[in-house]
C-alpha cells in the first residue's frame, strides 16, 4: 500500500482519465482506477482483510483488463486533485479512500471496501 507521502505527489495534478473495473462474474466493483498525468493511482480490495489497497502504477495493460472485467468511464476527467484521503475505521482497518477535485461543485470520489468488494460513490458538495 502506497503511503500517504507517495500520494501527496499526486495533489495537483490532472485526471487525464478515470474508470471502473468490474468483475465479469458477479459485476462486483474490483477496481477503480485514475489515470494522473502518466501515472495511474488504481483502487482495488484485499479480498483476504476486506481493506482497501492504493497502487501506483507506471503503466497498465488495458488490453488485458478488458479480458478481466468489464470497464466503465467515469464523468470525473480533465480535473485537478485537491486532496486525497485514506479512511480507517476504529479497528484499525483502512476500508476507505476519497479523492476531492478542485472544480467548482467542489467533486469528491468515494470507495469503500465491504465484503470483498468495492463500492464508489460520487458527491458534489456545492451543487
Amino acid at each position: 500500500m502506497k503511503s500517504m507521502t507517495e500520494l501527496d505527489g499526486l495533489t495537483g495534478k490532472e485526471v487525464t482519465q478515470a474508470f471502473t473495473l468490474h468483475d465479469l462474474e458477479q459485476g462486483w466493483l474490483q477496481q477503480v482506477v485514475f489515470q494522473v498525468e502518466d501515472t495511474y493511482l488504481v483502487v482495488k480490495v484485499d479480498a483476504d482483510t476486506d481493506e482497501v489497497i492504493l497502487d501506483l502504477l507506471a503503466a497498465m495493460d488495458l488490453q488485458a483488463l478488458d479480458k478481466q472485467f468489464s470497464r466503465t468511464q467515469l464523468s470525473n476527467q480533465r480535473k485537478r486533485i485537491s486532496y486525497l484521503w485514506r479512511m480507517t475505521n476504529q479497528r484499525g482497518y483502512e476500508d476507505g479512500f476519497q479523492l476531492e477535485f478542485d472544480d467548482m461543485e467542489g467533486t469528491s470520489v468515494q470507495v469503500l471496501a465491504e465484503a470483498s468488494r468495492l463500492y464508489l460513490t460520487i458527491f458534489q458538495r456545492y451543487r
